[in-house]
């Protein structure tokens, strides 16, 4: 394996392919090379020649072993079996075919320099994130060859660069990439500039199905490194990229850093509309603050400071005091007018309830539950202005900015009505109730409970994945997991960071999936009954019924994708970083 290349296949598949590719013959021998092959980062063009395979059917075992896992890669004997058998008769290899990607950017005087920076500044993205967009390593080259060509047309045609170049890369053969892959490349030099609206580019619906979100994935995260060199005078570099639950921080510095760190989070809209959580992306600052944040705004860390000698019971009422002193930082923010805060203030609040859950506090969820849904409101008012205006932005359709701008009036009003004070005497009230002595018996020790608890939710999210019946459900269960992790970091082992890295665009991928639902839910308009007549069924409107088509568009990606991102939960890798970490205290 290449040094500093990460490795997709759990350990034990790995071995086992090894093993079959020393001591097999026919096609269970090429199969297990081609994986291989992809599993060291080379193209499908490589895996092919390794293999003694075609393109194509590198491409088709990829993608039955993403579905289906090892064990029927190997005994399939359908299909698959048929496309994998050996040519009776190899043929000579042909000369390759198309000219290379040096020459085609020499050709068109491509600057080298900016789309050689783009390259490098992508890379980094795409390792830091790799646990949130699950891209398969054999895309990395791909990835780096789109920051080559994505300026392939600026010199015949700035101001439609972007279109000139997709028709550039598909009118001729590229050497070493297969025609899906000059597809790829065609569409991330498309949608690397300008409003990206994927069902409007023939290229992109010319993909296979498991390729679009690919696409799409690889050319959010060409944008965001776009963006980054704005300048064209490669001096903005990444110097960190941190991933919280609620937000990836990319930090930056160097000279023009603050208007590239300004374009290149414009051009976080794409990775915002279709992965999560959203990127913020920041210039590091070199200083103190002259004037400090004042501390009733400042956001508590996310995870308690625990004592591993601390009972359960004192541990779980920890936990719930911070998760207030969370909830009560966002709200006077978002109150103050960061509604682009309203995401993570509804995401405390439902980590707050668990915390009280785990606290065993009684007596509380009435105001609990005004509390979610004031904020609830607000957070559905504000995410249908987004997304309206996004798509009014687009396509031009006014009635749908009208809608746009009056759902953005209602979330301020939301906003407005939440009752400060009465929130203030409630969090007063619980937090009395919490810093009292527990009642009972306490269980000394917290982290001899702690392993019990977790492995308990792991569990718990695993049968709610595999058998539940509603989208809600596994939400719940994800987030229990990700909120005792949270909690009870401190006493955990140092692989818990790996475990949230994975576990967090589960919980993201669900989240998305509800809360489109439930804008969705939010949009049917009701029967309007006049006097004793029956109800009548209100008339289409075409601005709503564009909305709706659009979310139920993205639903359909972000349940695309699900059952990979949980694949690499439900993993051998997964659970022995579960288990380490876990095996801590």
């Amino acid at each position: 394996m290449a040094k500093g290349h990460r490795a997709l296949l759990p350990p034990e598949d790995e071995q086992r392919l090894q093993q079959l590719a020393e001591t097999e013959t026919g096609a269970i021998r090429q199969r297990a090379l081609a994986l291989l092959a992809w599993n060291d980062g080379q193209t499908a063009n490589e895996a092919a020649q390794r293999s003694k395979l075609s393109v194509n059917q590198v491409q088709y075992l990829l993608r039955l072993y993403r579905r289906k896992g090892l064990d029927l890669v190997l005994v399939d004997s359908d299909e698959a079996t048929e496309k994998a058998q050996p040519a009776t008769s190899p043929s000579p290899e042909p000369e390759p075919a198309g000219m290379t990607l040096e020459a085609l950017c020499a050709q068109y005087h491509v600057d080298m320099a900016h789309a050689r920076y783009v390259g490098s500044l992508a890379l980094q993205i795409f390792d830091a994130t790799i646990n949130i967009h699950r891209l398969p390593q054999n895309l990395r080259p791909i990835l780096e060859a789109a920051a080559i060509v994505h300026n392939v047309a600026v010199e015949i045609d700035q101001p439609n660069h972007h279109l000139r170049g997709r028709d550039i890369v598909m009118s001729q053969a590229i050497r070493g990439f297969s025609d899906d892959e000059r597809r790829i490349l065609a569409c991330t030099t498309s949608f690397h500039r300008k409003k990206v609206r994927p069902d409007a580019e023939p290229v992109f619906l010319e993909l296979p199905e498991e390729l679009r979100r690919d696409t799409l994935a690889l050319s959010a995260i060409l944008r965001i490194a776009d963006g980054l060199d704005r300048s064209v005078t490669q001096t903005t570099h990444i110097t960190d990229i941190s991933i919280e639950a609620e937000e990836i921080v990319i930090e930056v510095d160097g000279l023009h850093a603050a208007e590239n760190a300004d374009q290149s989070q414009k051009k976080g809209d794409l990775w915002d509309k279709y992965f999560g959580p959203p990127v913020r992306v920041v210039v590091a600052e070199k200083a103190p603050r002259t004037t400090p944040v004042d501390s009733k705004f400042r956001l508590p860390t996310l995870s308690p400071e625990m004592n591993p000698t601390m009972s359960l019971e004192r541990a779980s009422r920890a936990f719930a005091l911070h998760a207030i002193n969370r909830v009560e930082a966002l709200l006077r923010r978002v109150s103050a007018g960061e509604l682009s805060l309203l995401p993570s203030l509804a995401r405390e609040v439902a980590r707050l309830s668990n915390a009280l859950d785990l606290a065993e506090v009684k007596g509380y969820k009435k105001d609990l539950v005004w509390l979610t849904e004031a904020v609830e409101k607000a957070h559905i008012a504000a995410a249908l202005a987004a997304r309206a205006g996004a798509i009014a932005d687009e396509s031009g359709d006014t009635n749908l900015a009208t809608k746009a701008n009056a759902w953005d009036k209602d979330a301020h009003e939301a906003i407005k009505a939440l009752d400060l004070e009465r929130s203030a005497k409630w969090t007063r009230t619980l937090r009395d109730a919490l810093n009292e002595s527990p009642q009972g018996t306490e269980r000394p020790h917290v982290g001899y409970y702690v392993g019990t608890l977790l492995w308990e939710r792991l569990a718990e999210l695993r049968q709610v994945m595999e058998h539940g019946e509603s989208v809600l459900e596994a939400v719940n269960a994800a987030r229990r997991l990700q909120d005792h992790l949270v909690a009870f970091r401190d006493l955990l082992g140092a692989e818990v960071g790996q475990v949230l890295d994975m576990l967090t665009p589960l919980e993201s991928y669900l989240s998305a999936i509800f809360n489109t639902q439930h804008l969705l839910i939010s949009m049917e308009q009701k029967p309007v009954r006049r006097g004793r007549k029956p109800a009548a069924q209100p008339a289409v409107d075409p601005a709503l019924e564009l909305l709706k088509q659009h979310m139920n568009g993205h639903m359909e990606i972000l349940a695309d994708s699900l059952p990979s991102v949980w694949a690499s939960v439900n993993s051998a890798i997964f659970r022995r970083a579960f288990a380490l970490a876990v095996a801590a205290p």
